[in-house]
């Protein structure tokens, strides 16, 4: 990496901007402190500070106080929310309910006060605001889609169920930084800030460009936002070549078939493989299959794989389970909306392009060779999730899933526009999926909720 060459040779600048993918932010921070430095040295010439509750005077008076033990004095300050501008409101808005339903609560939370702090907003107007005045958080965040909006309210509501005291979250002091930057800062002092959100557009932003003290560390995603399979690739197969370990190439197509948007998530079910495995050098598929957690949608793969599995007890039971949790009834529904709509592409193609291709049974290898000629996915962004879709897909015909289809329409229109209580609409719609004939369970059920 040029950075740590740089730092090595002693000819990168006293300060860094770190931002992008939260798990290598915080592997360069620690490279970083390592080679500034050593470890026996840290208990006084290293300090951390929160950006978001410590004051720029206490930062700075750090910075221009000597490190009491020779060599350099590190000061590394984390979610400084001095790059911040009101313009990116829409980003703020976005990564909020990116993380909200990534089950990242916290952070989310977090990101929220950052921009109320942001736009000026006190503690008394916070706590005015309730589920009946809520149309100003959909304009904070700039979010005015309806699929948006019941994940804005479980947000507030969550918020509202905790003690949020904006005045101890401190507003961006960005022009301090500067001055501080034209004036220089002391020989003996190393400045590191990490930040959630950056605004690229921003004067303090382009001083640091200027200075070659800004490294962002994000990975190459798709048009979907997706994080690219040959990314996701590269990190899995890094991490198990640093412990020697080995992937059969079923077991890799699982593990990429089951990894999110998250790294810090993967490298942790990376861990917990590695444990599960132990001195085995060869990871199997069933390793994987057996400890590696779905990733992707972690918080409805169980249902919706209940579901494609026609398990109404299990299904049942995993909805019990998410609506328990307050997971928004419309944010399922869209969710098992999706798989069934991939179940349909496939039992289409098994009827169509793939009639004599497919075959009832073969194993992974096989679906590669014959099936995937090109070796493009043909339903998913991962080849093994297709097999595995192909796979649901021959439980059901099309008239079973076309009609299946029909009936979550119907469910939502139920949702959306009447008073049907949520659970049991839910619950219908899955008894009519998973036993028997949904063509006869919808017919039925029309104007029975």
């Amino acid at each position: 990496m040029k950075l740590m060459a740089g730092l090595k040779k002693g000819q990168a600048p006293q300060l860094l901007l770190l931002f992008g993918d939260d798990l290598q932010v915080q592997e360069t921070c620690k490279a970083v402190l390592d080679h500034v430095v050593p470890e026996e040295r840290r208990g006084f010439n290293f300090e951390r500070f929160d950006g978001r509750a410590a004051s720029w005077e206490q930062i700075e008076a750090s910075l221009m106080t000597p490190p009491f033990l020779p060599g350099k004095k590190l000061l590394w300050v984390e979610s400084a929310p001095y790059f911040f501008s009101r313009e990116q409101k829409g980003e703020f808005g976005e990564k909020i309910l990116e993380l909200w339903r990534g089950g990242k609560r916290d952070d989310a939370v977090k990101l929220l006060i950052d921009l109320l702090v942001l736009e000026g907003w006190t503690q008394e107007q916070w706590e005015r605001l309730d589920a009946s005045s809520s149309r100003a958080l959909l304009d904070l965040l700039d979010v005015d889609r309806s699929d948006a909006r019941e994940d804005v309210y479980a947000l507030l509501a969550h918020c509202k169920s905790r003690d949020l005291d904006l005045s101890k979250r401190r507003a961006g002091e960005g022009h301090r930084l500067i001055s501080l930057l034209e004036r220089g800062l002391p020989e003996w002092s190393f400045l590191l800030l990490t930040a959630v959100q950056v605004d690229r557009r921003t004067r303090l932003y382009k001083r640091f460009e200027e200075l070659g003290a800004v490294l962002y560390l994000g990975l190459e995603r798709d048009r979907s936002g997706k994080i690219s399979r040959e990314n996701l690739l590269e990190f899995v197969t890094d991490r198990l070549r640093q412990t020697g370990k080995t992937l059969d190439p079923q077991a890799r197509e699982t593990i990429l078939a089951r990894a999110g948007d998250d790294l810090r998530a993967l490298q942790q079910e990376l861990d917990k493989l590695l444990l599960f495995v132990g001195d085995r050098q060869s990871i199997r598929t069933e390793d994987v299959e057996a400890i590696f957690a779905e990733q992707g949608q972690a918080w409805i793969f169980d249902l919706t794989r209940a579901i494609a599995d026609r398990d109404a007890n299990a299904a049942l039971t995993q909805l019990a389970r998410l609506l328990d949790q307050g997971e928004p009834p419309l944010k399922i529904l869209a969710t098992i909306t999706a798989e069934v709509r991939r179940l349909l592409s496939a039992r289409q193609l098994l009827e169509t392009d793939l009639a004599k291709l497919w075959k009832r049974g073969m194993n992974y290898q096989q679906f590669q060779q014959t099936v995937l000629k090109p070796g493009r996915p043909l339903l998913t962004r991962n080849p093994y999730a297709d097999y595995m879709c192909f796979q649901r897909a021959e439980h059901f015909s099309l008239d079973d899933l076309s009609w299946s289809l029909e009936g979550l329409f119907d469910s939502d229109l139920r949702l959306k526009s009447t008073g049907s209580q949520p659970r049991l609409v839910l619950e219908r719609w899955i008894l009519g999926m998973c036993l028997g004939s949904p063509q006869k369970s919808h017919r039925r059920e029309r104007g029975a909720v």
